[in-house]
């Protein structure tokens, strides 16, 4: 059934470009990265490789209330040695007076602004401020906007590891300068519930989550996040952003939580509750250039990653990223040594600097 869902929207687009006057532009844009990754074991040995990858969009021209967006991602894979691509868009956007109906290959994510989302319509689309390749399906999507700060959106999505279908509804207002959201997902042998709320209080702002899952084996759960976050302006026109926020859950739902950047000790203890603290500080040195120092603990073993960085942007289409990964714990903690998911011995360190062009 995904095969021919996909292969259903693939002659669409074609009939749509087709279509679409010759008149129209189509333009192209994108981004390079390219990096060198060094890695520390617990044994002091050092490794490094190359990474690039190519982020390509077509930028297609509407036909009256329709949409066609396409966008390929390429990248060599690290543990294949192989170049690989993602599809990220491949879909059909169309505006009826109530209802926008999207078709297609799409990015889905109920973010709310949270470094780390409980209650997302993929867990771990959004890890950390960055996005992993299960933001992106196969689904049909409709939005209907109820009124100026309301609305609903309804999702049946194919994902490709299963046969079956994933549901999703969502409703959205906005209560005395409050963002508040409730979703329910139902994906295979689960059931999620879902409430986002998020304000500001005097110069803070504020945010909170609550997820129910409900599973077939009746290892349910309710996990909750709160945070908060706080900007400042300097006259000189520096700015520093902080947030914080504590999340707490069962180990057995915290793997897809945590996404594939960080492959931590998960396989025991999955009833156990763990609280996580996340902080994050950001610091703009100048209009070209920032710090930022980012970190996630576990509150029951004490263990710890820390990732620092360095962003500068050396002229309007060309960057310097510079980021690193720290890992603290005892052997077997949840972000300390141990064996990962590929049952290795986990890196002790992580450095990866490279240049990122747009275009």
């Amino acid at each position: 059934m995904k095969k021919y869902f996909s292969v259903a929207i693939l002659i669409i687009a074609i009939t749509f470009l087709l279509a679409t006057p010759t008149s129209a532009q189509i333009n192209v844009g994108g981004e390079v990265k390219t990096s060198l990754v060094g890695t520390l074991d617990q044994e002091g040995n050092i490794s490094s490789y190359p990474q690039g990858s190519l982020d390509l969009e077509l930028f297609l021209p509407p036909f009256d209330n329709t949409q066609t967006k396409f966008e390929m991602y390429f990248f060599n894979n690290s543990i294949s040695g192989e170049f690989d691509y993602l599809i990220k868009k491949l879909y059909l956007k169309h505006k009826f007076e109530k209802l926008h109906l999207t078709v297609g290959r799409q990015p889905i994510s109920w973010s709310f602004g949270s470094l780390l989302n409980p209650v997302d319509f993929s867990l771990g689309a959004m890890t950390m401020e960055e996005e992993t390749s299960t933001k992106y399906q196969n689904a049909i999507e409709g939005y209907m906007p109820l009124n100026w700060n309301t609305s609903v959106s309804v999702v049946a999505a194919f994902p490709e590891s299963s046969q079956n279908i994933k549901w999703g509804l969502r409703g959205r207002t906005v209560i005395e300068g409050y963002d508040l959201t409730l979703n329910y997902v139902q994906e295979p042998e689960i059931e999620r519930i879902g409430f986002t709320g998020k304000g500001d209080l005097g110069p803070l702002g504020i945010y909170g989550a609550v997820g129910y899952y409900s599973k077939d084996n009746d290892n349910d759960d309710l996990a909750y996040l709160i945070g908060g976050d706080y900007s400042h302006f300097f006259e000189m026109g520096n700015k520093v952003y902080l947030q914080l926020e504590y999340l707490s859950i069962k180990r057995g739902n915290l793997s897809s939580i945590l996404g594939p950047f960080f492959s931590g000790n998960i396989t025991d203890n999955l009833d156990e509750k763990v609280g996580l603290l996340l902080g994050l500080a950001n610091y703009e040195i100048d209009e070209f250039s920032q710090i930022s120092l980012m970190t996630i603990s576990s509150l029951n073993d004490k263990s710890m990653i820390i990732t620092p960085g360095y962003h500068n942007q050396l002229s309007s289409n060309l960057s310097f990223n510079f980021d690193t990964a720290i890992y603290f714990g005892k052997d077997s903690t949840l972000f300390g040594p141990g064996l990962s998911e590929e049952i290795q011995k986990k890196s002790k360190a992580i450095i990866e600097a490279g240049f990122t062009y747009t275009f």
